[in-house]
């Protein structure tokens, strides 16, 4: 499965650099980086009744979760981004989650300094819980979300994010359905500085 994820990122990660090259960019004619870290909420959906984001707050998963996006580049409208989550704060009996996801970030929306994007993530999760609980280990994920950010100045931004994992092949008994699967999800906030060329 990681040998999957890896071939899925390097595809990806070979596409942008000529997407650069076919699709200039809006901001200075080319690429920008922007880098950053936020502070994560995730509901961890071990244990809880539901997988909504506004429940389970007893449970809620604390983190930090650096990142890295780019300027649209592709038909102006589609990037990349990639992250690290570290939720190792405040959940149940010890219990944390990491993940290290990649992929595309669509604009959807901009007026002036104001932006809303999608993005559809892949990757390497990790959940780390105390025995005798199950389903502690690795697995592959995706992730839907959204994010909104304001451009505070040329090289700041503020950002609100909002994820959904799916972590499809769990099989620990925490899950809110019972039947496998887990979807942590959770919100963000952060700000990111742009890297020009």
């Amino acid at each position: 499965m990681l040998k999957k994820v890896c071939l899925i990122l390097a595809s990806l990660s070979w596409s942008f650099p000529l997407a650069a090259q076919s699709y200039p960019s809006a901001e200075r004619g080319g690429l920008t980086v922007w880098v950053g870290a936020s502070v994560s909420s995730f509901n961890p959906d071990y244990g809880c009744p539901t997988s909504s984001p506004f429940s389970c707050w007893d449970n809620h998963l604390i983190g930090i979760s650096p990142y890295a996006h780019t300027n649209p580049l592709l038909f102006r409208r589609i990037g990349a981004e990639g992250e690290a989550r570290f939720l190792h704060w405040s959940g149940p009996a010890g219990m944390s989650q990491q993940s290290y996801m990649a992929g595309p970030r669509i604009l959807l929306f901009g007026y002036k300094r104001l932006a809303m994007d999608a993005k559809f993530l892949l990757g390497a999760t990790h959940l780390n819980v105390a025995a005798p609980a199950s389903g502690a280990g690795t697995y592959f994920a995706y992730a839907p979300g959204a994010a909104v950010s304001y451009r505070v100045s040329t090289h700041f931004a503020v950002q609100v994010d909002y994820e959904y994992q799916i972590w499809p092949s769990f099989k620990g008994a925490g899950s809110h359905s019972g039947h496998g699967g887990l979807s942590p999800n959770g919100l963000s906030v952060g700000v990111s500085y742009a890297l020009r060329p």
